[in-house]
């Protein structure tokens, strides 16, 4: 993502090259505007921006260009960003044509810039309640409910095999072997370990989370693969804890429950 109000420092930086391009007197070039900018801005994402921009040229000796891509100082490694990289492209080359084409040409982009913004306030407004609930899955629904059902499950399997014991041993002190674990037509022997059931769940709330945070990225970010794997990584941890810590609370909870209902067994 760019840096908050970009296309708004983008316009500073035309306005000082493009006023000093038609002083008859004085002609600004794009490195003193830049320097400018990031005196006037300073303190801001942006103005970090500028700085470290002008930072190479002074003391690195680097060109404009080379300031900003250069594969190993270049500004733009520490603002990853396609939208200004495209910007920063714009300038290098323009520039070539004098500050007047450049300052144009930033003017142009700064515009568009800022109807994008403005574009993307609106559909924040519009999708924020889908927004908001699939932040509200992701972060506490889906690892919360996975964790109750896991704790239940627990509950249910220990009553079953508790049943199995008292079943088991009716039946070997009766004369019908044949009804050993079979009682009204159910198989207490019958069902999985709940380690099973709770790796199966596990492997459910990773998904989940997965589709759902980049849905979630896609729509309130767009084609950003860094916030994408930022959102990935923040979310796929919070809320696997969230389900460990609920799930193992519940378990021990309901099977405590469970004890008080067979204690004998």
């Amino acid at each position: 993502m760019p840096p908050a109000g970009f296309g708004k420092k983008l316009v500073v930086t035309c306005i000082i090259v493009q006023n000093g391009a038609q002083s008859g007197e004085i002609r600004i070039p794009a490195e003193l505007a830049i320097e400018k900018v990031a005196l006037n801005i300073q303190g801001t994402t942006s103005g970090d921006f500028f700085n470290l921009v002008s930072m190479n040229i002074r003391r690195l000796g680097l060109s404009l260009k080379q300031a900003i891509f250069d594969p190993m100082y270049g500004a733009i490694l520490y603002f990853p960003s396609n939208l200004i990289e495209s910007s920063m492209k714009v300038l290098t080359e323009s520039i070539r044509k004098g500050p007047v084409v450049a300052a144009q040409a930033l003017i142009n982009v700064s515009r568009y810039i800022k109807e994008i913004d403005r574009v993307n306030e609106r559909l924040k407004d519009l999708m924020a309640d889908l927004i908001s609930s699939i932040s509200t899955q992701i972060k506490f629904l889906t690892p919360a409910i996975s964790g109750i059902v896991v704790g239940i499950t627990s509950m249910i399997s220990a009553i079953i095999r508790k049943l199995n014991v008292i079943v088991e041993a009716g039946a070997r002190g009766g004369d019908d072997a044949g009804n050993i674990g079979i009682v009204g037509g159910i198989d207490f022997k019958i069902g999985i370990p709940t380690y099973y059931f709770q790796i199966i769940v596990g492997i459910y709330i990773v998904e989940i989370i997965f589709i759902l945070t980049i849905l979630a990225n896609g729509i309130e970010n767009g084609s950003d693969n860094l916030a994408e794997n930022h959102s990935l990584g923040k979310n796929l941890i919070k809320s696997t804890l969230l389900y460990v810590i609920i799930s193992f609370v519940v378990m021990v909870l309901f099977n405590f429950l469970s004890m008080q209902i067979l204690p004998n067994a």
